[in-house]
């Protein structure tokens, strides 16, 4: 999650993680903003399901995101705890 944050771009993440973060930016901030570069290397990488599936993905968690926000928490929240997949397929 470290490389994730601010400056992932200078990460030791793969190419691939960083490009699909930096579409995950531009979904959410400004999606006329992706560079034709990064959306050749996008169309190169990744699948046209894939893309789709990481484009509505980060649209729909963002959407969700401002929804909780609008509404606010709920009086009582259930904590439910997810186990998380690592890059090789383990899950930890």
């Amino acid at each position: 999650m470290e490389q994730i944050q601010d400056g992932y771009a200078d990460s030791d993440l793969p190419d691939r993680f960083k490009l699909a973060l930096r579409m995950a930016d531009a979904v959410i901030s400004d999606p006329s903003g992706l560079s034709e570069a990064d959306q050749t290397a996008l169309r190169e990488e990744f699948t046209s399901p894939e893309l789709a599936e990481l484009a509505l993905t980060v649209a729909m968690a963002a959407g969700f995101s401002k929804a909780a926000i609008a509404w606010g928490p709920p009086p009582v929240i259930p904590v439910t705890e997810v186990p998380t997949p690592t890059p090789d397929g383990t899950v930890g």
